[in-house]
């Protein structure tokens, strides 16, 4: 297996990335999983219920890179949006609830949620 280098500007690889340059993809997904993977894991407990949220989220940013327009900066924030509503999805269909789409008032009513259902945060 050839080992890639992580050393390419993430304006090049987003632009690669683009045009389904699988190496590009790949090197993103190195780049940016280990803080997607905690994020999702902010959201839902379990490990291997986070990791294919995260799986899922990675395709759509890979689908939709052609719709990313903003600078380079802005390409986290773009993608992080990605995997929070791909982990409050997985959640609504976990549990058939609503969550507002803002990250604070979405965590007030599942914490609500919990305490007059009864479920705690690592039964999730």
């Amino acid at each position: 297996m050839k080992i890639i280098k992580l050393h390419t500007e993430l304006g090049q690889l987003i632009k690669k990335a683009k045009r389904n340059d699988r190496r590009a993809q790949y090197e993103l997904y190195q780049r940016f999983a280990p803080k997607m993977l905690s994020l999702c894991r902010m959201y839902i407990n379990d490990i291997q219920f986070a990791e294919d949220v995260l799986s899922k989220a990675f395709v759509k940013v890979f689908k939709k890179m052609s719709s990313f327009k903003g600078p380079e900066e802005a390409f986290f924030s773009w993608m992080r949006q990605i995997v929070i509503r791909e982990a409050i999805d997985f959640l609504r269909k976990l549990k058939g609830l609503e969550f507002p789409t803002d990250d604070f008032s979405m965590m007030e009513q599942v914490n609500e949620t919990e305490d007059s259902v009864g479920i705690s945060q690592s039964e999730i």
